[in-house]
């Protein structure tokens, strides 16, 4: 990775304070990679809004595989891995990225699955926190025996911050499984500063894989009243009835549904969007890489818990209520319905999305059940 000198330095001022970047390594222009915007959320004022993520900002989907593609371009070499997605924002980009090398790694064997918030009747293997998170507490099911067995362990998330997630899942994780020799922590943004110190910790070889690195400093600005942070953690009911029974967070890799077997059409002169549902995101994303040949154009986005304020790079935002039972409000962030002829909202299970959201969407959306 390389970086231009004259944008090894930036400065960010935000309605909540400041945030002053120190670049070190940059696969791409960091104003490609991300833009910026307020978190709904007092324990940290800012956000870093990936381009390339396709959560808080439609994108192509060849624009992820691209993102994937170039992630495992950049791996250590792997023998057994076990990879996991940190929900809720990296459960596409931990499956995407684990997909894009077995496809790089023709001959090779791994596994995957994503963390959790929602609690279910599966074996639960561990549970670690998310520190500075609106929604602190992941769950790891048992992922089956073969992914137990892996020798490399490969964590993906979004953004390391101050590492100290991926470094609670890791320690949670060496502790049940002492032969493991190797951890990957794998990111989009990678601004840890205390790189040395966590590798230290794990007491195994740690290597870093991002699209950028470097490290950054916050200023809040002392005359902001931050915004209350509204209801964002689940009722703890159980969801087994209301979640698929073959899932990415319980190790399982399931084929994509095809247009057919979904009875689905689309037309050459189409505007389509297709949106993940919270944690239920890569099926999303896998359907519109099938649809973007098709049509005039097609893009990729989720529905989302985490509370943004409007304004930077939230320009338009629905509120509605989440799909899962839990009680609480979700959102989708830079969706203009009237942008879109067609607007397919992938979800799992018998977790149909909010008629509210629907409504939203308008006449032109349709709810399309993606799981087994």
């Amino acid at each position: 990775m390389t970086v231009s000198p004259e944008l090894n330095m930036q400065e960010v001022v935000l309605p909540s304070g400041t945030l002053k970047l120190r670049l070190e390594a940059a696969t791409a222009p960091l104003n490609d990679l991300l833009t910026y915007a307020v978190r709904r959320n007092p324990k940290r004022g800012f956000l870093f809004v990936s381009r390339v993520l396709g959560k808080h900002i439609p994108i192509a989907p060849d624009v992820a595989a691209r993102t994937y593609r170039t992630l495992v371009a950049a791996l250590p070499p792997l023998h057994a891995p076990h990879f996991i997605g940190l929900a809720e924002t990296a459960t596409a980009l931990g499956e995407g990225v684990f997909r894009a090398w077995l496809e790089a790694t023709p001959g090779k064997t791994g596994t995957f699955q994503h963390t959790t918030r929602y609690h279910t009747q599966a074996p639960l293997l561990l549970r670690f926190d998310e520190p500075h998170s609106h929604a602190p507490a992941h769950l790891v099911y048992d992922p089956g025996p073969a992914a137990r067995a892996a020798t490399e362990l490969v964590l993906v998330d979004d953004e390391l911050s101050t590492g100290t997630t991926l470094q609670n899942l890791a320690t949670a994780w060496l502790e049940l499984h002492p032969h493991v020799s190797r951890v990957v922590l794998v990111s989009l943004t990678d601004w840890c500063p205390r790189r040395r110190e966590l590798a230290e910790s794990l007491g195994v070889p740690v290597d870093f894989v991002s699209l950028t690195r470097g490290e950054f400093s916050f200023a809040p600005d002392l005359t902001w009243q931050p915004a209350a942070l509204p209801a964002v953690v689940g009722n703890g009911a159980d969801k087994t009835a209301l979640l698929s029974a073959q899932s990415a967070r319980y190790g399982h890799l399931t084929d994509s549904p095809t247009l057919n077997t979904l009875g689905l059409t689309v037309h050459p002169t189409d505007r389509v969007l297709v949106l993940g549902t919270g944690e239920y995101q890569y099926p999303a994303f896998a359907l519109a890489q099938q649809i973007a040949p098709r049509v005039a154009s097609c893009l990729w986005n989720a529905t989302t818990r985490s509370p943004i304020l409007p304004g930077l790079a939230i320009l338009h935002t629905l509120t509605f209520a989440d799909n899962v039972s839990d009680g609480i409000s979700n959102y989708v962030y830079n969706v203009d319905p009237g942008a879109y002829s067609r607007i397919l909202v992938g979800y799992e299970g018998a977790c149909l999305p909010d008629p509210a959201l629907m409504a939203a969407l308008g006449p032109h959306a349709q709810a399309v059940r993606l799981s087994p």
